[in-house]
């Protein structure tokens, strides 16, 4: 393991909001649902992480953040499903209207239209009780060093104990076997209405669960 182990993980500190959302605009600067939201590459780096920083802001509010260290080389965003989809309200208290001032119009509408295309795909796949991993980066200097496993690693085993499954999408199928390594099984693609941007559902169930049609 090296020094790997000794990385402590632990909850984000909201002063550390805006380098964390700086990070993961970083991590997913090439990222396709990214450059879908935001096809202006100069100002890619400022409109993702206004969107991250919502996001991230939303997760503290309802859910759990967790960071690989104090040096922020990865976090994770769980949120419990009862608050996975966003409700209007629930966006404005975590910062929407600050989102919606640096984006402008056009990327609200797109980033809106992919969001609710992937409810009805999490609906779909993972109907009852469940976690989402809504976010889940890594810096890309740091990347290739287990950040990213340790952080859903140790989310997944309180998971597999309370008996709850978890959910995570990506728009990168190169990422499969990651997640597969982690106990996901990919779903089939399904590519969001009048775009080119293709989803993956990703559906884990606890280790511990019988599965009725295993």
């Amino acid at each position: 393991m090296g020094d790997m182990g000794k990385n402590q993980q632990r909850v984000l500190r909201r002063g550390e909001l805006s380098e964390a959302a700086q990070m993961c605009a970083r991590a997913f600067r090439t990222a396709p649902h990214v450059e879908h939201f935001f096809p202006n590459e100069h100002r890619r780096n400022v409109d993702a992480a206004a969107l991250f920083r919502m996001r991230i802001r939303y997760g503290l509010r309802f859910g759990e953040v967790h960071v690989s260290s104090p040096k922020l080389e990865g976090i994770a965003v769980w949120i419990p499903s009862t608050h996975a989809t966003m409700t209007m309200w629930n966006q404005i208290r975590s910062g929407g209207i600050g989102l919606f001032r640096t984006v402008g119009t056009d990327a609200v509408a797109r980033m809106t239209h992919v969001a609710e295309h992937n409810d009805k795909l999490r609906a779909q796949h993972m109907p009852g009780f469940h976690s989402l991993l809504a976010i889940l980066a890594v810096d890309p200097e740091c990347q290739h060093r287990g950040h990213a496993t340790r952080l859903v690693r140790a989310m997944v085993d309180r998971l597999d104990r309370a008996g709850i499954p978890c959910y995570a999408e990506t728009t990168e199928q190169t990422l499969h076997p990651f997640y597969q390594r982690l106990g996901f099984e990919p779903q089939d693609g399904s590519t969001v209405p009048g775009t080119e941007l293709a989803v993956w559902p990703m559906v884990r169930y606890p280790l511990s669960e019988v599965r009725e049609d295993a």
